[in-house]
């Protein structure tokens, strides 16, 4: 797996070194995520503001392919592909040299990052989930990478992964920093699309279910699609052809043997990601590769030390916090009535105290269901 500690110690010699190296690995239960430290070493001599561009998605899927398409870098020298049934990709990966571009007349870093595949065998969902979030976190254009078609499960995973990545950054920067969320680039790898534009398909994808009828399942099914409204109107969907029928022989083919629509859509796909990448920004401010690297540990502190449940428990468990304080908010309105008073005096001061704490818990709620004060 990886490139190895010779290839390690070679990118932390400096960035003129071309080669891979892990920022985030897999614990030994392959449950929680830990620091690369020596990979990290080279990020943090990054002066510039950086931006990251994070590929996601199934396992086996092509993701490290793409990166090293994206990079113009054959298999051999960018990212490692396999074609065997377990994931080649552990944890989170980056490309040791940070590719320079221009973003409105300012010199911005930004790093490739290759992550773990979910679905595959041996892992736990929560330690999938725990890399979407992180990517979801980090990236300033995150790159969902599906097969065929938008599957229901790729929208629930893509909506717990963006609600994860608030909670978090909530935990880490405080729950009164508002979350700024990647630019999503859903990329659909398919021959065709039946007369439809892959935007069309995606849009129609995401749209809400009428359900005149109050099924509980469609209204639970509408409100994943409300949880994605944090990335407004961040998305933008792509589509690309295979590239050739015989996938396993991808790495041993020139430009020239690959189906030219896919090469002329891979051109078209990599100016379109280099037209979405911003600076990263926490809280308004761009990073440079200490400060990147600062936040990267947090929030991964965060995630590894917080309890991360099924997605059906994910709202009692989060939002206990949040009840916590609304009630902390009611009680303290109410705390300042001076005794005796009359019952509609009373009254007014209890209705002020729980639309104060209702406007809380409306700002800062968490999840897909929805929790009344009444309970």
């Amino acid at each position: 797996m990886g490139c190895g500690s010779d290839c390690v110690d070679a990118c932390r010699s400096g960035w003129g070194i071309r080669c891979r190296f892990p920022i985030v690995e897999p614990d030994y239960g392959h449950t929680k995520l830990r620091l690369s430290k020596e990979g990290l070493e080279a990020i943090q001599r990054i002066n510039t503001p950086i931006a990251a561009v994070s590929v996601i998605g199934p396992y086996r899927s092509g993701k490290s392919f793409l990166l090293n398409q994206l990079l113009s870098l054959s298999c051999n020298k960018g990212f490692g592909v396999g074609h065997m049934r377990d994931t080649k990709t552990k944890g989170i990966w980056v490309w040791g040299t940070p590719v320079e571009i221009d973003v409105d007349g300012s010199k911005v870093s930004v790093l490739y990052l290759d992550t773990e595949g979910f679905e595959s065998i041996g892992k736990s969902n929560v330690y999938d989930d725990r890399i979407f979030a992180l990517a979801a976190v980090l990236s300033s254009v995150l790159v969902y990478n599906l097969p065929e078609t938008i599957r229901e499960a790729d929208i629930s995973r893509l909506s717990f992964a963006v609600e994860l990545a608030e909670e978090f950054y909530g935990r880490v920067k405080g729950q009164d920093v508002a979350f700024e969320p990647a630019k999503l680039l859903w990329l659909i790898q398919r021959d065709f699309l039946q007369g439809k534009s892959v935007q069309q398909m995606v849009d129609e994808a995401l749209q809400r279910v009428p359900n005149s009828n109050g099924d509980k399942y469609i209204d639970e099914v509408n409100q994943i699609r409300d949880s994605l409204a944090v990335m407004g109107d961040n998305s933008t969907a792509f589509s690309m052809p295979q590239p050739h029928l015989q996938r396993t022989k991808l790495c041993d083919m020139e430009d020239q043997e690959l189906d030219p629509l896919y090469v002329e859509r891979r051109d078209a796909l990599k100016q379109l990601v280099a037209s979405m990448i911003k600076p990263k920004l926490v809280q308004g401010r761009t990073l440079n590769g200490k400060e990147f690297v600062s936040f990267l540990g947090q929030i991964l502190e965060a995630l590894n030390k917080g309890e991360i449940p099924s997605t059906g428990s994910l709202v009692e468990v989060f939002n206990k916090g949040i009840l916590e304080r609304c009630l902390t908010l009611y009680t303290e309105k109410m705390e300042r009535v001076s005794l005796p008073v009359s019952v509609d005096k009373l009254q007014q001061v209890h209705d002020l105290a729980e639309d104060e704490a209702r406007k809380l818990f409306d700002k800062q709620h968490f999840g897909l269901q929805k929790l009344w004060f009444s309970q």
